[in-house]
C-alpha cells in the first residue's frame, strides 16, 4: 500500500509540475516585464525629479571621504600596533607562564595516573564481581518460586487497583436531582451478531440448494441432446529454424569472386554531420560522390536500365522523392506532399516507383509514376505503419514491405493484383525477432532479410515460388550485418556490416556461403545500397559526378583551447548556458556541446539541451549504489539529459530500446516542435515504456517496462545519431537496470574523444588533488 502511494504520489507530482511549469515560466517573464516597466516609468522619473537633493550631497561626500578614508586608516594602525604590543607583553607570557605548564601537568601527569587508575579499578570491581555472582545466582534460583507467587499477587491487586481508579476517573457524575429507575431482571434478546450470522447461513443452504438442483437440470439435458465436443489444437505457424551463422571475418578476394556480376553499386554514407549519395564501380577502389547539398540525401536505387537514379532528399525543406536522370543530367523533383516521403523502389519496367509516406497520420506505402504525370495514390491502408518496400523483380505484380500489423515488426508480402489489398501474406511470422530489409534477388527466387533477436543480426534467404508464393523454410545465408542487395545476376550479394564504429561494404556468394570479402570500409555510417548490372562509361560516371556542384564541407565545430594558467592543469573547465545543477564542461568538448545544442534547435525547432540533469561533478561525489566512482562527469566530458521529458502523460521524447550483443542501449527521439513535416521524420520502432515499471503487473517490473502498444504519431528528431554527430556517444545500461532505474542510463552522454579516464581527469586536476580522493588509484 505504501509503494503504491508513493507511486500515485509521484505521478501526481510530475502531473502537476508538468501543468504548473509553463505558469511559472509566464509568471517569470511577467514579472520581469513588470520590472522593466518600473524602472522606466518609476526609478528614472525618481531619479532625475530628486538629483537636485543628493546630487550636492555626493559632491560634499566627494570631499568629506578622503578625510575620513586617513582617519580611519590612521585608527587602524593605532588598533594594529595596540595588537603588537598586547600579543608581546600579555598573550605570549600568558602562554608560556600558565597555559603551557598546565598542558604538560594534564598531558604527562595527570592523564596517564588516571588511566592508571581507571584500569585497576576495572580489574578490582571485575574479581568482585565474579566473587559475589556465585551465591548470588544460587540465591535467585532458590528463591524463584517465592518470587512468583508475590508478583502474581501483587499484580493482580495492582490490576483492581487500575481498574478502580479508572472507574472513578472516567466514569461521569450523574446529575443532581435525577430519578433513578429501579433495576429489573431483562428478557434475554438475541444479538444482532446472532441474527446476522443466522441469517448468511441460511443463504449460503439455499445458494447450495439452488446449485444442486440447476446442476441436475443441467446433466439432464446434456443426455437428452447427446452432443459430443471434440476440441482439436489449432496448428502454430511453423517456426523458421535459425541457421547457424558464422562471424564475419574481412578477408582477401576468394573464390568464386562474389562481384564478378560488374555494374556499379549505389549507398548513403552519412559523414560529418550530413547523409550524401556515393557510387562504387565494381573493380574501382575509391568511391565516386554524387550529391553535394547540404540538406540530407539517402536510400538511392537505380533504375532498372541503369540510367536513372530515384533518391529521398531534404532539400526542398521536407523529405521528397527525386529523379537524377544520368544522360541529360537533370535532376527533378517526383513528390510535393508536405508529408514525409522516402524509402523509393523502382518497378521492373522502370515506369512506376513505389515509396513510403506520412500521410494522415500514418506511414503507408504509395505508388507514383515515374514521369510524374498523376499524383501519387495509397496502396497500403493498415493503421500499423508500413515502409520500405521493395518491388519484385519478375512480373511486377508484388510488392514486399516491412509492417508493424502483427505487432512485431515482419516482412509482408502485398499482390497489386488484389484490389481489396486483404490478401497480404506474412513472409517472416516470428515473434521473437524483428525482420526488416527486405530485398529480391533479380530471378525472383529468393526474398532476403534481416532478423535481429536482440543479439546479433543475421541475413537470411526466403525461397519463392514462380507466383512469388513460400516455397520452403529460410535459408541462413552465414552473414551479420543488414542492408543486403542481391548482384544482378543473383549469385552474390553485398550488405552492410558495423564493427567499431566503421562501416563495411562486404560481399557474399551462393556457391561460398560465409566467405565474406571486403570491398569498402569507411568511417560515416553505410546505409541502403543498391546494386545495377550496368557498366558505366567515362561519360556516365562524370555525369554522375557531383550533380550539385563541387563540395563546400564545412567542419561542425571547432574545439578551440583557452591557454592555461601557470602551474595549472592544461584543461579548465567552462560554464554553460543552461538550467543544470553544476552546468560546467571541461574547454575541450564545451564548443561541441554548444554546436550540439544549436542544431538540435535548428533540427527539433525547441531547446532540448536548455535543461539537464547533471552535467560537472566535484571529485569527492559518491556515486549511486553499485556504480563506480569514475564517471566522466568529474573530468567534465558528460551531460545528463532531463530524463522527466520521457516519462510524463505526453511526453516530448521516446525511448527505443536496442540491444548490441549482450549490452542494452537507448536511442533517444525528440518531438519536432513543427509537425508539418519539415522537421524530422516520423518513427518506425516501438518506444520503451519505462511507467510500466510501476503498474500492476509485476511482470513489467522485473523487465524494467514494455514496449509500448503503438508508435507514437508525428515527427521525431534522432537525438542520438545528432549526438555522435558532435562527438557525444550515448552509455550502455548497467546489468541491473531493469530492477534498479539509475542504471537505465538513457540520458547520459559522453565525450572521450578517444582518451582515456585517468587522461581526461589529468587535465582538469593535479596528481596530488587525484591521489588526494582517490588514494594510489
Amino acid at each position: 500500500m505504501r509503494e503504491r502511494l508513493a507511486r500515485l504520489t509521484g505521478r501526481l507530482w510530475q502531473f502537476f509540475r508538468t501543468l504548473f511549469s509553463p505558469l511559472w515560466r509566464f509568471l517569470g517573464r511577467l514579472g520581469l516585464a513588470l520590472r522593466k516597466l518600473l524602472t522606466w516609468f518609476m526609478y528614472y522619473p525618481l531619479f532625475f525629479l530628486t538629483m537636485p537633493l543628493w546630487l550636492p550631497l555626493r559632491w560634499l561626500w566627494d570631499y568629506v571621504r578622503p578625510v575620513l578614508a586617513s582617519g580611519w586608516r590612521f585608527l587602524g594602525r593605532m588598533g594594529l600596533a595596540i595588537r603588537y604590543l598586547l600579543t608581546a607583553f600579555v598573550w605570549r607570557p600568558f602562554i608560556l607562564l600558565l597555559v603551557e605548564p598546565a598542558v604538560w601537568l594534564v598531558r604527562d601527569v595527570l592523564r596517564p595516573f588516571l588511566l592508571w587508575l581507571f584500569r585497576q579499578t576495572r580489574r578490582f570491581l571485575g574479581w568482585l564481581w565474579r566473587l559475589a555472582a556465585i551465591p548470588a545466582v544460587w540465591f535467585w534460583r532458590v528463591t524463584e518460586p517465592t518470587r512468583r507467587k508475590y508478583g502474581r499477587r501483587f499484580n493482580s491487586r495492582w490490576q483492581v487497583t487500575k481498574a478502580r481508579w479508572r472507574v472513578r476517573l472516567k466514569r461521569p457524575s450523574p446529575p443532581t436531582g435525577a430519578e433513578f429507575v429501579r433495576r429489573q431482571p431483562r428478557s434475554r434478546v438475541h444479538s444482532n451478531r446472532t441474527v446476522r450470522v443466522a441469517m448468511a447461513v441460511a443463504t449460503i443452504a439455499l445458494i447450495l440448494a439452488v446449485g444442486v438442483i440447476s446442476m441436475q437440470e443441467r446433466q439432464g439435458t446434456a443426455v437428452a441432446e447427446s452432443v459430443t465436443i471434440i476440441l482439436t489444437p489449432t496448428p502454430r505457424p511453423e517456426t523458421p529454424t535459425p541457421v547457424p551463422t558464422i562471424a564475419i571475418q574481412l578477408t582477401p578476394w576468394a573464390t568464386p569472386d562474389p562481384t564478378t556480376g560488374g555494374g556499379a553499386i549505389l549507398y548513403s554514407q552519412h559523414v560529418n554531420g550530413n547523409s550524401d549519395i556515393y557510387m562504387l564501380p565494381i573493380g574501382q577502389a575509391d568511391p565516386v560522390r554524387i550529391t553535394t547539398d547540404p540538406a540530407p540525401d539517402r536510400d538511392p536505387v537505380w533504375s532498372p536500365d541503369g540510367s536513372q537514379i530515384a533518391f529521398a532528399s531534404r532539400r526542398g525543406g521536407n523529405w521528397d522523392i527525386y529523379v537524377y536522370d544520368i544522360a541529360a543530367g537533370k535532376l527533378r523533383r517526383l513528390t510535393r506532399d508536405k508529408g514525409y516521403d522516402g524509402d523509393p523502389t523502382w518497378s521492373p519496367d522502370g515506369q512506376w516507383l513505389a515509396f513510403s509516406s506520412y500521410r494522415q497520420d500514418n506511414l503507408d506505402i504509395y505508388l507514383v509514376p515515374a514521369d510524374g504525370s498523376s499524383s501519387p495514390f495509397r496502396l497500403t491502408r493498415d493503421p500499423a505503419p508500413d515502409f520500405n518496400p521493395v518491388w519484385s523483380p519478375t512480373g511486377g505484380r508484388h510488392i514486399a514491405f516491412t509492417s508493424w500489423r502483427s505487432g512485431n515488426q515482419d516482412i509482408f508480402l502485398r499482390s497489386l493484383d488484389d484490389a481489396t489489398g486483404e490478401q497480404v501474406l506474412n513472409v517472416t511470422e516470428s515473434p521473437d525477432a524483428h525482420e526488416a530489409d527486405a530485398a529480391f534477388s533479380p530471378d525472383g527466387r529468393y526474398l532476403s532479410y534481416v532478423a535481429d533477436d536482440g543479439t546479433i543480426p543475421v541475413i537470411y534467404a526466403r525461397p519463392l515460388n514462380e507466383d512469388y508464393s513460400l516455397a520452403g523454410e529460410p535459408v541462413g545465408l552465414n552473414l551479420q550485418g543488414r542492408d543486403p542487395v542481391w548482384s544482378p545476376d543473383s549469385q552474390s550479394f553485398v550488405a552492410v556490416y558495423d564493427r567499431g564504429g566503421q562501416s563495411f561494404l562486404v560481399a557474399g556468394s551462393k556457391d561460398a556461403w560465409g566467405v565474406t570479402p571486403q570491398m569498402l570500409a569507411a568511417d560515416g555510417r553505410i546505409e541502403s545500397p543498391s546494386w545495377t548490372a550496368v557498366n558505366l562509361t567515362p561519360v556516365m560516371a562524370e555525369s554522375l559526378r557531383f550533380i550539385d556542384g563541387e563540395p563546400d564541407d564545412q567542419p561542425l565545430f571547432v574545439e578551440a583551447l583557452a591557454r592555461p594558467s601557470r602551474n595549472q592543469p592544461p584543461v579548465k573547465l567552462f560554464e554553460m548556458d543552461v538550467n543544470a545543477p553544476s552546468p560546467y564542461l571541461a574547454d575541450a568538448v564545451d564548443q561541441s556541446f554548444a554546436a550540439l545544442r544549436q542544431r538540435v534547435i535548428e533540427e527539433a525547432g525547441w531547446d532540448f539541451l536548455g535543461q539537464l540533469d547533471a552535467m560537472f561533478e566535484p571529485l569527492e561525489a559518491k556515486p549511486p549504489p553499485g556504480q563506480s566512482p569514475e564517471t566522466w562527469h568529474k573530468a567534465g566530458r558528460a551531460f545528463n539529459l532531463y530524463y522527466r521529458e520521457a516519462l510524463g502523460f505526453e511526453p516530448r521524447v521516446e525511448v527505443v530500446r536496442e540491444d548490441v550483443g549482450s549490452e542494452t542501449y537507448w536511442r533517444v527521439y525528440v518531438r519536432a516542435a513543427k509537425q508539418d513535416g519539415s522537421q524530422g521524420e516520423p518513427l518506425r520502432a516501438l518506444p520503451w515504456d519505462f511507467q510500466a515499471r510501476s503498474g500492476d503487473d509485476p511482470l513489467y517490473y522485473e523487465q524494467g517496462g514494455k514496449l509500448k502498444d503503438a508508435i507514437p504519431a508525428g515527427y521525431y528528431v534522432d537525438f542520438t545519431a545528432l549526438a555522435a554527430d558532435y562527438g557525444w556517444e550515448r552509455v550502455p545500461a548497467n546489468p541491473r537496470w531493469r530492477t534498479f532505474f539509475p542504471d537505465i542510463r538513457f540520458w547520459q552522454y559522453e565525450n572521450w574523444q578517444g582518451a582515456t579516464w585517468e587522461e581526461a581527469m589529468a587535465q582538469l586536476y593535479t596528481s596530488v588533488e587525484m591521489r588526494r580522493v582517490f588514494g594510489g588509484q
